[in-house]
């Protein structure tokens, strides 16, 4: 989804090299294309400083040792004013054992607010304040709230409980929950918990692949085994190696480097339109994808691919097609955002660019999973009522209400009749599906806000955008914490505008493109074009 600014990529590329929650990478940025002064720049420069800056607390609060009584009154408790608080990693929280836990998941009837996302790096538009007010929101975190802020190791909450105080909160408490953690009582975690995989795991793992260990741990070999001649570490950004984030931000060692061009081709699908908005960035098929990039990068029936990099959506792109293929396939909690807060080093060495071991065949002539995408028929049939369901558009407001397409290299603006509007989040108040760490926000949080825009989560939900690069992110991380009807349409607005399916332009008309006549009619054939809903030659940005 080259969106909105195809001709700064290289340097969105490196200015986002620690984005988190956003999921903007240069290609998926949702700022629209703008000459930018000075001014601008001296102002875009203060506000990611300000961005970056820790929210710890300046001073370590005087707080009470909560007991074990009152946590277990806290698990038991239906009153909205007493909160009992997670501080732990989000994978933690999910269900793995980390922090040498001998067991992993939450205490029952707690909320999630991570020491992390006060003081992880962080580089979006919006302010780090609107991820922490919206987790506490969210979660009835108030400051009429009864708070018990719990941890492992005896470190995570006092930072937390501070601040909590530094927000105004009065009756804040702590607790160690080690044993009770250890002793397993009342612990709750999501099935799907393991579509991340913790970057503790993925360290050893990197570094038995480049050498700096002989000796997997205990938890890596737990998933991948002994055999390490399996394991495809990758890196998924949009460009090549040098012009993508993989040197310029960085990328976990021992990772080989995926352009996600190689699996959404650019090509040219309805041939008679004007040659600058001729090209789709579409999926290729699950065939092609099997029998042509798997093989390249040695991934077999057989391989267990593990998803890393700057920016969430490729991941959760190229997870699904491998996901679809029955490829044992895990994305690194995190982006490597909680790589480097764990103190990890990323590679920027160009001398060490990992160079893929190809294979001769996949392995097998299935395609295992066919409906972990959805695709046009899918989706057709949902709108038609043939299939129980709903379509989620996850674009920007202004695309929705089609005051504009959202791409430059796209003409036609507009909505799909039928579909339900479901921002993915905003500059203001930035990524709505994530934390500002770029994990998954708690099941009960994603469910509410889909909810509150009109969407049924018992049933199956396909989001879609320009060509689902959100779209996939969005589905992945809500499956992860058990959401399991939310799905991605493999294709988006931009096939479905392109291949003349009506829909809904600015003026709430009905209209559909027409490709002999390079214009937009309504029902009774008249040519609508205004500028908007098709675009003018003069206006092509």
């Amino acid at each position: 989804m080259k969106k909105r600014i195809v001709a700064v990529l290289l340097c969105m590329s490196m200015a986002m090299s620690m984005t988190t929650g956003c999921g903007s990478t240069a290609k998926t940025t949702d700022t629209k294309t703008k000459t930018e002064t000075t001014s601008d720049a001296d102002n875009e420069k203060e506000k990611s400083e300000q961005n970056s800056a820790s929210a710890k607390a300046k001073n370590e609060a005087d707080v009470d040792t909560a007991t074990e009584e009152e946590v277990q009154g806290f698990m038991n408790d239906t009153d909205e004013k007493t909160v009992l608080v997670d501080s732990r990693a989000q994978e933690s929280y999910a269900g793995w054992a980390l922090e040498g836990a001998k067991n992993g998941g939450h205490l029952k009837n707690s909320a999630l607010f991570s020491e992390r996302w006060l003081d992880c790096d962080y580089s979006g538009s919006a302010p780090r304040t609107a991820y922490l007010e919206r987790a506490m929101e969210a979660q009835n975190i108030t400051k009429d709230s009864d708070i018990i802020v719990y941890d492992y190791d005896g470190e995570h909450a006092k930072d937390v409980a501070s601040y909590f105080v530094e927000q105004g909160i009065k009756d804040v408490s702590i607790y160690q929950a080690n044993d009770m953690i250890d002793a397993g009582t009342d612990l709750e975690s999501y099935t799907n918990y393991d579509r991340f995989l913790p970057t503790e795991i993925v360290k050893s793992i990197s570094d038995v692949k480049t050498g700096k260990s002989s000796e997997l741990s205990e938890d890596a070999k737990a998933i991948i085994g002994d055999n390490m001649d399996k394991v495809v570490l990758i890196d998924v950004a949009w460009g090549n190696a040098k012009a993508s984030s993989y040197f310029s931000a960085g990328h976990v060692p021992g990772a080989v480097h995926i352009n996600t061009d190689s699996y959404e081709r650019p090509r040219v699908y309805v041939p008679e339109k004007r040659s600058d908005y001729a090209k789709e960035w579409r999926l290729i098929s699950l065939e092609e994808f099997r029998d042509s990039l798997c093989p390249q990068y040695g991934i077999t029936k057989d391989s267990i691919v593990i998803l890393t990099g700057t920016s969430s959506s490729p991941q959760g792109r190229l997870g699904f097609m491998l996901r679809s293929l029955g490829v044992k396939t895990y994305a690194m909690s995190g982006l490597l955002t909680a790589w480097q807060y764990n103190g990890y080093d990323l590679d920027t060495d160009e001398s060490t660019l990992v160079i893929p071991t190809s294979v001769d065949s996949f392995g097998s002539d299935a395609i295992a999973n066919p409906d972990e995408i959805l695709w046009m028929d899918d989706i057709k049939a949902i709108l038609s009522g043939e299939k129980e369901g709903q379509v989620a558009d996850n674009r920007d407001e202004d695309e929705w209400n089609g005051e504009y397409s959202g791409y430059g290299y796209h003409d036609l603006a507009g909505k799909i009749e039928g579909s339900v509007w479901c921002s993915s989040g905003d500059e203001e108040n930035g990524e709505y599906f994530t934390n500002i760490d770029g994990t998954a926000r708690t099941q009960q949080e994603l469910k509410a806000y889909m909810e509150s825009n009109g969407l049924d989560t018992s049933k199956t939900v396909a989001f879609f955008c320009g060509d689902s690069w959100g779209a996939a992110k969005i589905a992945y991380w809500c499956q992860s914490v058990d959401l399991n009807n939310i799905k991605e349409w493999g294709n988006g607005w931009i096939p479905w505008s392109n291949e003349g399916n009506e829909f809904i332009d600015h003026n709430g008309n009905k209209v559909h493109y027409d490709k002999y006549l390079d214009t937009v009619l309504d029902e009774n054939g008249k040519d609508v074009r205004d500028g908007v809903n098709i675009l003018d030659d003069q206006k092509a940005e």
